[in-house]
């Protein structure tokens, strides 16, 4: 059972100091099950509503967890204290990882049957995901020190970055603006469908928003307090209310016209900025499908926000799962999402609705959906969620202004396409998808320009281009004919600017 506290005070936003703290070592184990109950936050730290649940089992399968070992023992623990931070970020990861293992067919992690969990390495505002763990961080708050490990919005952000990954692994190396974008929309909406798992949750959202959720709100509001921490060292950093809100007007542009950083008020080719404009478009038709499946629209119930919820969840894992990885990957998925609801007319017609109105499918493409469905059985085509993948495509790209010699070796999203989808432009007409290479070419250009490319050996510091930017995403591996590039990680920080302290 799961109760959640109506008063709590905030954390302390300076670490309290317990009187007897265990000692958490920094080698990770898998956990044995323990009892008892576990404080955490419904959440995130900034909106300070409490939340008592069952000690989490990190070592339940298929996503097991392995947190540092000797941890502190299951209980009450003083919010602010290390204590404190383990149980919540345990409860969250355990929360939403046993959500996704009830709708993706998987065995395991991308890595192995437990994802390691790092909950403070270091001085920075962020978090990110390497394939081998789930790495937290901390750094200065408005008043205190913020660690990211103990905001639920961000611990079920990167672990949605993970469960992506295991179905879907070959978006993780695909040189692919729209792609990248979508495994930090996919992440947001993990936090989203983790926080909506929380009856008290649900019943203070639909309370708050008198029932219409496509409403600003403590739960579209993601990841406020490290939101808040950014915004104090720019405001150009964060969105006005949180790091970024589900609730927004961004429509689909073509990422190749957008510039390759902006402040969060605009729209930019970023990958956690151009991720809005799919966040969105999924926030606002869980929305519009709440109040079409309710039995009283005014008045959603609780349990009509989990059911609809689940729906919309199964719809897009299966909208991955079918797409092709391919350039314009936000119209393939979106296409394959409102395919997959088109046994419940409601459900279809909403989606295709706000896909069009966001521009990520085009009238064309819509319209022939239908058609599309009878003659072609995607479900049959489609791979399990364990099932080894075909690696994309390799392509090599000129290379000389990167400052390498040859060419560079890059994975290109140019799968096969099992039908024609575009997304549209503001004047409505089709926007023809650019071709892999071409992307392949933009999402490189774009990597050097934020400086998140680590040159290793590859390049001469006499030709490397110098930015501040401790956190690299990619690097460069020497190979015969040039260098490939090579995804290290998915970060989320300091991430408007790909700045890192």
């Amino acid at each position: 059972m799961v109760r959640a506290s109506v008063k709590s005070k905030k954390a302390p936003t300076k670490p309290a100091t317990a009187a007897a703290k265990p000692k958490i070592s920094k080698t990770n184990a898998p956990s044995p099950t323990p009892a008892g109950t576990v404080d955490s936050w419904e959440d995130d730290p900034e909106s300070a509503v409490a939340l008592t649940v069952p000690t989490p089992d990190l070592s339940k399968t298929p996503l097991a967890f392995s947190f540092p070992a000797q941890g502190p023992a299951p209980g009450t623990y003083p919010q602010g204290t290390s204590q404190f931070r383990y149980w919540a970020t345990a409860a969250a990861l355990r929360r939403g990882a046993d959500y996704w293992a009830n709708r993706v067919p998987l065995t395991q992690w991308y890595g192995g049957p437990s994802l390691k969990v790092v909950l403070d390495k270091g001085f920075d505002l962020g978090a990110n995901y390497d394939r081998t763990a789930l790495n937290f961080y901390h750094g200065p708050g408005l008043t205190g020190t913020v660690f990211t490990c103990e905001s639920p919005d961000v611990s079920c952000h990167e672990m949605g970055h993970a469960v992506l990954d295991a179905f879907k692994p070959g978006l993780w190396g695909a040189a692919s603006q729209e792609a990248a974008a979508f495994h930090e929309s996919f992440a947001d909406i993990s936090a989203l469908m983790s926080a909506i798992q929380i009856p008290s949750l649900r019943t203070a959202i639909l309370t708050v928003t008198g029932g219409n959720l496509y409403t600003k709100s403590r739960l579209s509001r993601l990841a406020e307090q490290l939101g808040s921490a950014l915004r104090a060292q720019d405001p150009d950093l964060a969105e006005a209310d949180c790091l970024r809100n589900a609730v927004n007007s961004f429509n689909y542009q073509d990422p190749t016209t957008l510039p390759s950083m902006a402040p969060m008020s605009q729209l930019s080719s970023e990958p956690h900025s151009f991720s809005r404009i799919f966040t969105g478009a999924f926030f606002e038709i869980l929305g519009a499908s709440l109040a079409a499946k309710a039995a009283n629209p005014g008045a959603p119930t609780e349990a009509e926000l989990l059911a609809v919820a689940d729906d919309l969840a199964g719809f897009l894992v299966q909208g991955v799962m079918w797409a092709p990885i391919v350039a314009n990957w936000y119209a393939h998925v979106a296409a394959s999402m409102v395919i997959a609801a088109q046994s419940d007319t409601t459900y279809s017609s909403i989606s295709k609705g706000v896909f069009v109105g966001r521009n990520i499918l085009s009238l064309q493409s819509a319209s022939s959906l239908p058609m599309i469905s009878q003659v072609k059985s995607l479900a049959a085509a489609a791979k399990p969620a364990s099932a080894a993948e075909e690696p994309l495509p390799m392509v090599g790209l000129p290379a000389s202004h990167y400052g390498i010699d040859g060419v560079l070796f890059v994975q290109a999203a140019a799968e096969p396409r099992k039908f024609l989808v575009t997304a549209a432009g503001f004047d409505a007409e089709p926007v023809a998808p650019p071709s892999g290479t071409a992307s392949a070419k933009a999402f490189v250009d774009d990597l050097f320009m934020r400086g998140r490319v680590d040159y290793g050996a590859v390049v001469d510091p006499e030709h490397r281009l110098a930015r501040d930017r401790k956190v690299k995403t990619h690097a460069l591996v020497k190979v015969a004919g040039g260098a490939r590039l090579e995804r290290r990680l998915f970060n989320c920080g300091l991430c408007a600017r790909g700045e890192s302290h």
